[in-house]
């Protein structure tokens, strides 16, 4: 074997211990400059945080309070999503999931990929969502990736509306339709299993992965949305809506802290933040991403706003975090309604796409299986 296959067969027998050292690299580097900018600037930051809380304590609440408004509407989408399938949650079941899944995205490594696991765990072994535990996985999944066509949509408003206020905005056109070609692909790429199946690289990676019939059922479940077009569309508006509270919870932040931009202007470059600090590069939820994309973003190279942007960072930051002790609670206490013996469940899976919409095959399966 020569040295060049060698050197790649080490790699491929540690790429997890490299990716997590890539991770712990990027992400530290990351915090690290964030760190940096922090104390270079302790001064102005402070001082901006000191001023919002002695004469703007009234938006600081606001701001705080319009993370209310976020897990409302976020919640409102999942349980669209989870009746289509007749998964029955209600809505105080589904909100202690949220916030549980909110919990360890902010604090848990793993970020948001790690939540959203913790949520599909949690919702797959519910007896509510017993015969339909796919279905129920797929939603979380499905969630998500409506999150992110939401906030596409919400760059893309921005973008339209903030060209009439600086022509320097149009320099964004190209990030909006770059993130909408991608959005489209992953579309077409979902929700039409033959042009999926035609794919060798798929397939090649799809025999290759562990527990392939439990992928498959969940795929299928996610794929059975197509025949659920209202459903998606409604969820897509909550979306854009959800990404409209965050963006207002930024800019009450901001008024207090004295960073002055307009609300579409917010709009903008917090999507524009939000797309980079979605990148799983850092070791512990988002931290470091983030505040280095508002650093950039909303600083935009001037240092006096640079400091006010790390600042507005660091107050995302504590909504987040305190918000996430909600979940930390139910998490304890949510524990002991979890189920511990495996039980007998139908599970409903859409196994070809001749089946008639609506109309399911059924199989025995366990529900440790």
């Amino acid at each position: 074997m020569t040295g060049r296959g060698t050197f790649w067969t080490w790699v491929k027998e540690h790429r997890k211990p490299l990716f997590i050292l890539g991770k712990v690299v990027v992400g530290g580097g990351l915090i690290v400059f964030v760190l940096f900018r922090l104390l270079s600037k302790w001064d102005e930051v402070s001082g901006s945080i000191t001023n919002a809380l002695q004469h703007y304590p009234h938006y600081l609440v606001l701001g705080l309070a319009a993370f209310v408004g976020v897990y409302v509407l976020g919640n409102v989408r999942w349980l669209v999503l989870l009746w289509s399938h007749h998964v029955r949650f209600s809505y105080w079941r589904a909100s202690k999931l949220w916030f549980i899944g909110h919990f360890f995205a902010q604090y848990m490594p793993g970020g948001i990929a790690g939540g959203d696991l913790i949520k599909s765990y949690y919702v797959a072994t519910h007896r509510e969502a017993l015969g339909r535990r796919a279905e129920a996985v797929s939603t979380v999944f499905l969630d998500r990736f409506l999150g992110i066509i939401g906030l596409i949509s919400v760059l893309l408003i921005a973008v339209v509306v903030n060209l009439r206020q600086s022509p320097a905005y149009r320099a964004y056109w190209v990030y909006a339709l770059v993130l909408l070609g991608v959005a489209a692909l992953v579309v077409l790429l979902l929700f039409n299993k033959p042009l999926l199946k035609r794919l060798p690289l798929v397939m090649w990676l799809y025999t290759r992965l562990p527990h392939r019939d439990r992928l498959r059922r969940v795929y299928d479940a996610f794929h059975f949305y197509r025949t659920r077009p209202v459903e998606l569309v409604v969820a897509w508006l909550i979306s854009v809506l959800v990404h409209m509270t965050t963006a207002l919870e930024a800019y009450l932040f901001g008024s207090a802290l004295g960073l002055h931009y307009t609300y579409p202007e917010y709009m903008l470059l917090l999507a524009l933040a939000n797309f980079v600090g979605a990148i799983p590069v850092s070791p512990v939820g988002n931290v470091g991403t983030l505040e280095a994309a508002c650093i950039a973003f909303f600083g935009q190279g001037v240092a006096e706003l640079g400091a006010l942007a790390l600042a507005l960072a660091i107050a995302i930051r504590i909504a987040y975090l305190l918000w996430g002790i909600p979940g930390l609670i139910l998490y304890v206490t949510h524990r002991k309604e979890m189920p511990h013996e495996p039980v007998e469940e139908t599970v409903d899976v859409i196994e070809h796409d001749e089946v008639p919409p609506g109309h399911v095959q059924t199989q025995e399966v366990r529900a440790d299986d």
